[in-house]
């Protein structure tokens, strides 16, 4: 299954074509926040990580942006593009690829103008080395492999807290909340007071998050309200999937940066059936 795209320079629609077959696979599920998630693809890396969070801020690219929202913004970015997408023929349009595919590879090409041709370069010749070291991997005698190690992953921390216990931490950070600001204590005072927690990659994070009813009020002081808080732990891949409050603590790396991304009163507890209770 694939879109044919058509520019003026045929190794520039080699190189979008073959990025889109390697991001493609991650976003086919996405309902809200495709260009955004693209761009933090492209731009993997942990050097590039607050690169794509500014690119984002920068031009007002939004997680929870819808398809049409991401489509209209296209427009708005090119709107005499001459870069355009068809697919091989109307029949392949309507009985085997999704409609919406079109519009995914739209927005796709735009995360690769964005990022730059460079970026885009770079993130295929990863995913291809990456496939050529596991195909000679499997070509080696179990005990010639060598030891690796993992890759260190920025983990999403997604918390469900009294108000009381962010207030208290907020007041401990009276300037707010900056880089390394979040000590290990702190982290783990939140884990221990958290009434949900999921700890999950930072591609997953939005859309786990996408269904909960949060509301742009102030926090209160003296409140039962419960706030949401989701922090970004650098090199926390131990962290990731992990159920149990006590691993997490175990777990949390001893060094990098522990950032508060998002923060916001939960109006009430619906959406939080993919988290882990406590």
């Amino acid at each position: 299954m694939r879109i044919k795209i058509k520019v003026t320079n045929e190794h520039l629609e080699k190189l979008y074509k073959d990025v889109f077959d390697q991001v493609y696979p991650h976003i086919v599920n996405q309902k809200n926040g495709v260009l955004y998630k693209v761009i933090h693809i492209l731009l993997e890396s942990e050097q590039s990580k607050s690169k794509a969070d500014e690119l984002c801020t920068c031009f007002g690219i939004k997680d929870d942006a819808s398809l049409e929202d991401d489509r209209d913004y296209i427009d708005f970015l090119i709107p005499q593009p001459k870069l355009f997408l068809h697919p091989f023929n109307d029949n392949l349009l309507q009985n085997v690829i999704n409609p919406d595919m079109v519009k995914v590879a739209w927005i796709v090409i735009i995360a690769c103008i964005l990022v730059g041709v460079a970026v885009c370069i770079q993130y295929r010749n990863r995913k291809s080395n990456a496939r050529n070291l596991r195909g000679n991997a499997r070509n080696l005698k179990p005990d010639s492999l060598p030891s690796l190690p993992p890759e260190p992953i920025t983990a999403a921390l997604c918390l469900v807290v009294p108000a009381s216990v962010f207030i208290d931490l907020r007041d401990k950070h009276p300037n707010g909340f900056t880089d390394n600001s979040l000590e290990t204590s702190d982290l783990k005072t939140l884990i221990d007071n958290a009434s949900y927690f999921l700890c999950t990659d930072v591609n997953n994070a939005s859309s786990k998050e996408q269904f909960l009813e949060m509301t742009n009020e102030d926090i209160p002081t003296n409140s039962n309200r419960e706030v949401y808080i989701r922090i970004y732990i650098n090199q926390g891949q131990e962290m990731i999937d992990k159920e149990s409050p006590y691993i997490l603590k175990r777990n949390l790396p001893n060094y990098g940066q522990r950032i508060i991304q998002k923060y916001a009163c939960l109006r009430n507890l619906s959406g939080l059936e993919n988290f882990n209770r406590i």
